[in-house]
């Protein structure tokens, strides 16, 4: 029996084909030379690294990946050791995720450009949205991962100039359960996907355009050679900044740095997303949820000296609902008895010799 191949027809693709062709071009134009770029895409990796592992089986918080990329230490919010160690595992797919998108390895390397050299011929065959698309789903029906040609994709949007750079938009949700598998159906909608995930950038670049704008109004009221406005161009170009930095670009001592940024807290523009009193990062007040997903460091004890607490001492393995490390008592050195044993063996010897003398 012949079975036929549903293979995508011009009118099974066009339409999604247009629609974000058009939704990329303008995402382009919109974030080409735009000011907060920098700050847009650490916003889309973290979400586009979320999209990823979660399509594969991994539920994360995105900020507990932002705050692991900074040099922060997450909070882990499970109660027991399964949840916690479950947070973890899904924390270090995300990581995952995000290297192969922005930071690869050297073996990754390796396979993002076997994945590049499989797109050549559809892409020259049927363009660069189609092909790519072809391309992908040949690829998965060979066995291979997703995430190698998903790192491919973000290189070759900024090889074919789709993009001026390189923007992880990957068409993850095509690959969710349920989503037929028939090429006249996927195609159209991975490119319904990557045209939802386009979109959805611009969306965000509109929020922190918003909050940007508030800040630098809300920011006045300075003296005339004031550098206030100019710091909030700063600081929301960059995804966090410490005061170091600040201080950098705006040419002022760092302890003006530190001026601006207390008094920008203060009133709401800027939030402390370390929780701690040295080393500190700042951001917008978009970046809120980085605080909440940054461990607050834990406080010494009255009377304690630095390093690690002794057995006796007593300390509170709990703070703000989250199970920090515990010291805990060793356990008894174990002393073996073997008294019902030899009480057992004793009764079977008394057994035997019965029923022997009664023999």
């Amino acid at each position: 029996m012949r079975i036929e191949r549903l293979t995508a027809r011009p009118d099974d693709v066009m339409p999604a084909l247009t629609r974000t062709a058009l939704t990329f071009g303008a995402l382009d134009q919109l974030l080409r030379c735009h000011p907060l770029r920098e700050a847009v895409l650490f916003r889309v990796r973290l979400e586009a690294a979320r999209q990823c592992a979660a399509v594969d089986g991994f539920l994360i918080d995105p900020w507990q990946l932002a705050a692991s990329l900074e040099g922060l230490r997450p909070r882990i919010r499970g109660q027991d050791v399964y949840e916690r160690g479950s947070e973890v595992d899904a924390l270090r797919y995300a990581f995952e995720q995000y290297q192969w998108l922005v930071r690869a390895s050297t073996l990754q390397e390796e396979r993002i450009a076997e994945a590049l050299s499989s797109m050549t011929l559809p892409v020259g065959r049927l363009g660069v949205l189609w092909g790519s698309a072809l391309a992908f789903r040949e690829w998965i029906e060979r066995g291979d991962a997703r995430a190698p040609f998903r790192g491919a994709l973000v290189r070759l949007w900024q090889k074919e100039r789709v993009f001026s750079g390189l923007y992880p938009v990957t068409g993850a949700a095509a690959f969710r359960g349920g989503t037929s598998w028939e090429e006249r159906r996927w195609i159209p909608t991975w490119l319904d996907a990557l045209e939802r995930e386009a979109a959805g950038v611009r969306d965000m670049v509109h929020t922190l355009e918003r909050s940007w704008r508030d800040a630098r109004a809300q920011a006045g009221n300075q003296r005339r050679h004031s550098k206030a406005a100019l710091a909030i161009d700063v600081i929301a170009a960059y995804p966090v900044i410490s005061a170091t930095t600040l201080a950098t670009k705006l040419s002022v001592s760092l302890q003006a740095a530190y001026v601006l940024l207390e008094r920008f807290v203060e009133r709401g523009l800027v939030v402390d997303v370390t929780r701690r009193s040295a080393r500190r990062f700042f951001a917008l007040k978009d970046f809120a949820p980085l605080r909440e997903s940054v461990r607050k460091p834990r406080k010494p004890l009255p009377g304690c000296k630095r390093g690690r607490p002794r057995v006796s001492e007593i300390i509170n393995p709990q703070e703000d609902n989250v199970i920090e490390d515990v010291v805990f008592q060793p356990l008894p050195r174990w002393q073996p008895d073997f008294s019902e044993l030899e009480a057992a063996m004793k009764a079977i010897d008394t057994l035997t010799c019965s029923l022997s003398s009664s023999s």
